[in-house]
């Protein structure tokens, strides 16, 4: 039996139809072995990292104008403080000149007291004030030409101080408004990004290399954003970002950076291979300078800790975001771009161009 099933096997090999359906029927039994939701599943995925970037994407384009208002608040901001130490030193200055221009004709009405002439008395003893003393038409019928360069300078300082004070007053109500909207915007872009990081953590890793580079690819690591053209975006994690270069600053000082919103702790990386420089103090809180082997110098600063020093290479690690300076209660990273090491220059088109 077994020699007979021999033969007709090397006879069936011999026939080109039958060795067609041996195939065919071989084919069919591996196919079916196949589990059918391979390319289902990377199909579904595919549509999974859609619909997601179409959701980071929309968030991201709310994060972004939240991002805009907030930095016009700020700098609404500034020149109102600006506004007010101008009026308080300018309402000051009148006020004191106001208080010698009152001592010269306190000493005039004593001196035309002692002459006799007892009228100019009897009205300062009838006002409740000094302004009401001064506007008296009683007052300026009786003390004649002699004091109308006081009288005059008097009253307009009076008109001046009253208009500064209620200038003061408004612009303090003013700043007081900016100042509860600004807390409120900086609670929403935090509460943007917060969603962002709640997307993409609960993404599994296939997804995540399917979505773009926009998002760093990387579900809960890999976050760098790069290399373009050798550079690595500054913040590797959800952040948002407008061009606030030149934008009021206290102290009469201009924006001379980019600042770069993201939550506590995101990682800042080294936009470039080079040697990091740590520091603190001041406006800047704690902050790092790069010295990139491009021959650029780039700062970070208002970071929450430190992550490297020395030699860096291009996407390392370097610190994180934080709110140490004057950036108390609104996270963000300072950057700064001084090619060639020399002064800050704009650096809002080099990070759009690797943040692609």
């Amino acid at each position: 039996m077994y020699g007979m099933n021999r033969v007709g096997m090397s006879r069936a090999l011999k026939n080109p139809f039958r060795i067609a359906l041996l195939f065919i029927a071989v084919v069919f039994l591996l196919g079916m072995s196949v589990p059918p939701s391979r390319a289902d599943s990377i199909s579904d995925k595919k549509e999974q990292a859609r619909q997601v970037e179409q959701q980071l994407n929309s968030l991201q384009s709310e994060l972004n104008r939240l991002t805009a208002e907030l930095n016009k608040t700020e700098s609404r901001l500034t020149t109102i403080q600006a506004n007010i130490e101008v009026n308080e030193a300018e309402l000051q200055t009148a006020e004191a000149e106001y208080e010698r221009w009152q001592g010269i004709l306190s000493e005039r009405v004593v001196a035309m007291y002692k002459q006799g002439n007892t009228s100019a008395l009897d009205v300062l003893l009838e006002c409740d004030d000094f302004e009401t003393f001064i506007n008296s038409y009683d007052y300026m019928s009786r003390i004649g030409n002699h004091d109308a360069e006081a009288i005059l300078a008097t009253q307009n300082l009076m008109a001046e101080i009253r208009t500064r004070r209620a200038e003061l007053e408004n612009a303090k109500a003013e700043y007081q408004a900016y100042s509860s909207s600004l807390q409120s915007q900086q609670s929403s872009v935090q509460s943007k990004l917060n969603e962002q990081k709640a997307i993409l953590a609960g993404i599994d890793a296939d997804v995540a290399s399917m979505l773009s580079s926009r998002y760093g690819g990387g579900g809960g690591g890999g976050w760098n954003v790069g290399p373009v053209n050798g550079l690595y975006f500054p913040v590797a994690g959800p952040h948002s970002f407008t061009n606030d270069w030149g934008a009021p600053r206290s102290g009469g000082r201009r924006h001379k950076g980019n600042d770069i919103f993201a939550n506590y702790g995101t990682p800042c990386v080294a936009i470039t291979s080079g040697t990091v420089v740590q520091r603190s103090g001041g406006n800047a809180g704690l902050y790092i300078f790069l010295y990139g082997d491009n021959g650029h110098l780039y700062y970070y600063m208002h970071l929450q800790g430190y992550a490297a020093s020395g030699r860096v290479s291009g996407g390392q690690v370097v610190g994180y975001v934080g709110d140490t300076g004057n950036a108390r209660g609104c996270p963000h990273l300072h950057f700064e771009w001084h090619p060639n090491g020399g002064g800050a220059v704009n650096p809002y088109p080099l990070l759009v161009a690797i943040d692609r």
